[in-house]
């Protein structure tokens, strides 16, 4: 398939998705249906990733994030939560960010260990946070936030060690 064809093809589906997306929204109401484009958009540069051979592993990032992101707003829209209840729920935010990072990890080519580092940071403060707020572990949990910069500093330094010794 030329590159040209590539194109055509991409922004027929981009219109069909976004045709698709207006007429739901008509028809089921703009205020549930709202977080519908930040997941096509995500979809849209996982397909980018899928769609370059998978070698531009940037895509992957946004990609999993906005499609996240998407789907708990859906949670809202469709009323599993409440708008109030975001202030328990806000460790989702670095829980999305921190799945991300790791899946960008996943997608390199090249794997950097601080990006794993990244995403497990933020997994862990996303999992304690809602385990904090939702009273499974009390919140003097967060005194010992520095343990985050030691599982970070361990994983760059394995890493470097990793690529150290590969070149020998």
């Amino acid at each position: 398939m030329t590159k040209q064809q590539q194109t055509a093809l991409w922004t027929g589906l981009g219109f069909i998705g976004l045709g698709i997306a207006f007429l739901v929204a008509q028809l089921i109401g703009w205020d549930r249906i709202w977080p519908l484009f930040p997941l096509l958009g995500g979809l849209a540069f996982l397909a980018g990733y899928a769609g370059s051979g998978f070698r531009e592993s940037g895509f992957v990032f946004v990609g999993v994030l906005a499609t996240l992101v998407g789907l708990f707003f859906f949670g809202f829209s469709f009323g599993v939560w409440e708008w109030a209840e975001m202030a328990d729920l806000w460790p989702v935010f670095p829980l999305i960010a921190g799945l991300a990072f790791v899946a960008l990890f996943m997608a390199e080519r090249a794997r950097d260990a601080g990006t794993l580092g990244v995403g497990c940071a933020g997994i862990i403060v996303g999992v304690a946070g809602l385990a904090v707020t939702y009273g499974y572990i009390g919140a003097d949990i967060w005194r010992l936030w520095p343990l985050l910069l030691i599982l970070a500093g361990l994983i760059a330094l394995g890493g470097a060690i990793l690529r150290f010794l590969r070149r020998e």
